[in-house]
């Protein structure tokens, strides 16, 4: 029986890497799914067809971007090398996002890692099944 999920509620999730470490010292990301117009979005932004032009451009990164705009949303326990906390900045407007410089704080792996963590989110767990 289908379960209705709420699009916009989040969840925990701590990067593999940081998984063994004691559970006070962890990154703890907050992420939450799609939603559907996200979806939507996010698979506009994977492929790039130039009119007249014979080939296809997959945009990769651009997608990767768009995830984690839409489904990064804070973190805590995220420290800089001299053990600084680094704050979690959105940009301002609409829409409103983690800001790129945030971003560039994360090593390319765990912005792949929290990525596929916010695709996956659409699966329902067994325990949220039962």
């Amino acid at each position: 029986m289908p379960i209705a999920l709420d699009p916009k509620s989040t969840f925990p999730y701590v990067l593999e890497d940081d998984r063994s470490a004691p559970e006070g010292e962890q990154t703890v990301f907050q992420l939450r799914g799609l939603t559907v117009a996200e979806e939507a979005s996010v698979s506009d932004s994977m492929i790039l067809a130039t009119a007249g032009a014979d080939e296809l451009s997959f945009r990769a990164g651009t997608h990767q971007l768009t995830v984690l705009r839409h489904g990064l949303r804070g973190w805590s326990g995220f420290r800089d090398s001299e053990g600084k906390e680094v704050s979690f900045e959105i940009t301002k407007g609409h829409p409103r996002h983690i800001t790129d410089e945030c971003l560039d704080r994360l090593l390319p792996k765990y912005r792949q890692e929290l990525t596929n963590a916010i695709l996956e989110r659409g699966a329902i767990t067994e325990d949220e099944g039962n």
